[in-house]
């Protein structure tokens, strides 16, 4: 709601993975952003995790759709899915 107040277009994630750049989780709910939403975000989102805990998003699942996983810096990992599209993880 305060979002809305402030003048952002808010919608649900499985919207906002088509469109969004950079998606950033705060929520302390789990699995926030799925394999759905991974599948559906474009090449070179980036994810990051704010919460205290990983299980905001499903990086098992991201893990397993990747064809490869590989670390780029400190904290930052580059999953390469098989149709060629990257996905950033901090």
């Amino acid at each position: 709601l305060e979002a809305i107040m402030d003048g952002f277009q808010v919608m649900p994630i499985a919207e906002a993975a088509k469109i969004g750049d950079i998606f950033v989780t705060l929520t302390g709910c789990t699995k926030v952003i799925t394999t759905e939403e991974f599948k559906a975000m474009k090449d070179g989102a980036v994810v990051a995790n704010s919460g205290h805990f990983d299980v905001e998003l499903d990086l098992e699942g991201l893990q397993k759709m990747a064809k490869e996983a590989r670390r780029l810096r400190g904290v930052v990992t580059e999953f390469s899915m098989k149709d060629g599209k990257r996905i950033f993880l901090l």
